[in-house]
Parts: structure tokens; C-alpha cells; sequence
């Protein structure tokens, strides 16, 4: 009787890449490349070369280097931005708002025309019941951004001519749009994740433990009810994950 052949089993290698940060992502690229050339004779004929892959992986590690150097700038560009912004609220809340209500000494119409408003008086919006005519009337604001929850975002549009959640009578919906990362914030949402529509003009989304501490940006659009496509988008918003 002749004796069975022992089966080999078969190996079948992967690279071990899915699902790391893109710190250990580079890590363990490195360490393929460091192997290969450590040990030429085993796989002698690798396409491209390890010295190859080690180039494209040190790439990655300058343009990380690069960018954290415009997270930097950029973060350092808003806080002025802040302060100006500051500054300019105090000048006008109080410099100008004194002496322009000592100027026009209780006179509605001459306040109206300064572009004052008045409290309890007039705001200068619209009426909360107030229908907004076409989506290019208006736009949906992203007017916060709750990022309190860990590894969740949820993010409140209200339309910017009524302060209202709903949508103009020729938009369907409202779409959120969302890039995570990057060196700067998006402006075509083409570039971007669609995510869905926003609900009662609200949206919540949630995350992965290896996007903590990346910025989030968000783009809200309406939706054109004939057209089908994008009738105008909201300014960029963004948040950072927690």
C-alpha cells in the first residue's frame, strides 16, 4: 500500500497595512523595506526595489513634516484672526454704540440708517415665520458645531435669511459634506465626503479612535428639488475630534 504524500499548506502572505494610523502605516512599510534589503537572497527580484519603497516612504514622512509645519501656521493665523475679530467687537459694542445712541437721541428712523439695531425693538431679520423665496436667497449656515461627545460631531444648520431650519420651497434638502484632515479647508465639495442629509436641519456623525484629535470640515448645500444638484453652499465649518 503506498504511503500517503504529506500535504504542504500553503502560505499566504499579507503586508499587515489595513487599518493603521498613517504613523504606523509608514512604520510598518519600513519595516518590509528594511527586511527586504536585510535579506536580498530570499526575494532577490522584488518590483519596484526596497530602496524604491523606502523613497516613497520617507515622501510621506517629509510631506506629514509639511503639513503638521501648516497646521501650525494655520492654527496660529486663526488665533490673530480671533483677536482681531475681538477687538473689533469691543470698538464697535463699546465706542461706537455710546456715542451713536447719544447721536441719535431715541430716533428710530435715524438709528435704522445708521444700521443700528434696537433691542426688543428691531433686529433687522426676518420674521420668524418668514417664507425664504429660492435657495440663491439665502444659504445654509452651519451655525455650530457640538464636538462634546467623544468621537462624535453633531452639527446645526438653520437658513440664513430666517434663522429657521427648514429649507427654501425650490430645495429638497439640505447635504453635509465632510473632508477630515488636511492641509487646508475645502472649498469644492466634490473633493469631499458626502455624508447625508441633515434632519430638521441637524446632523450627527460619529468616528474612529484613529481620527482623535484631526479637524473636521463641513459643507452644507442645498439640494435643488428639480435640478437634482447642488443649488448653493454654506461657508466652511470646522471642529476637531475629541
Amino acid at each position: 500500500m503506498a504511503t500517503p504524500k504529506k500535504l504542504i499548506k500553503e502560505l499566504i502572505l499579507i503586508s499587515g497595512l489595513r487599518g493603521l494610523s498613517i504613523l504606523s502605516f509608514i512604520k510598518r512599510i519600513l519595516c518590509l523595506s528594511d527586511a527586504a534589503t536585510a535579506n536580498p537572497t530570499i526575494a532577490p527580484n522584488l518590483d519596484p526595489t526596497p530602496a524604491v519603497i523606502q523613497a516613497k516612504a520617507d515622501a510621506v514622512t517629509l510631506m506629514l513634516s509639511e503639513r503638521a509645519a501648516l497646521l501650525v501656521a494655520y492654527k496660529a493665523k486663526t488665533e490673530r484672526i480671533n483677536a482681531a475679530i475681538s477687538e473689533l467687537l469691543k470698538l464697535i459694542n463699546n465706542n461706537w454704540a455710546p456715542q451713536a445712541q447719544k447721536a441719535v437721541g431715541g430716533n428710530l428712523k435715524l438709528a435704522k440708517l445708521l444700521a443700528w439695531y434696537i433691542k426688543g425693538i428691531y433686529t433687522g431679520e426676518a420674521p420668524a415665520n418668514a417664507l425664504v423665496g429660492s435657495a440663491l436667497d439665502s444659504y445654509p449656515g452651519i451655525t455650530k458645531i457640538d464636538s462634546s461627545d467623544h468621537l462624535q460631531h453633531k452639527v446645526f444648520t438653520r437658513n440664513s435669511a430666517n434663522g429657521m431650519q427648514g429649507v427654501p420651497k425650490d430645495a429638497k434638502s439640505i447635504e453635509i459634506y465632510q473632508q477630515i484632515g488636511g492641509d487646508a479647508p475645502p472649498t469644492d465639495i466634490k473633493k469631499m465626503s458626502h455624508m447625508g442629509p441633515a434632519f430638521r436641519g441637524n446632523f450627527k456623525t460619529t468616528f474612529n479612535a484613529a481620527d482623535i484629535s484631526k479637524t473636521v470640515y463641513y459643507i452644507a448645500v442645498y439640494f435643488g428639488k428639480k435640478s437634482k444638484t447642488a443649488l448653493i453652499q454654506s461657508p466652511v465649518r470646522s471642529a476637531a475630534i475629541n
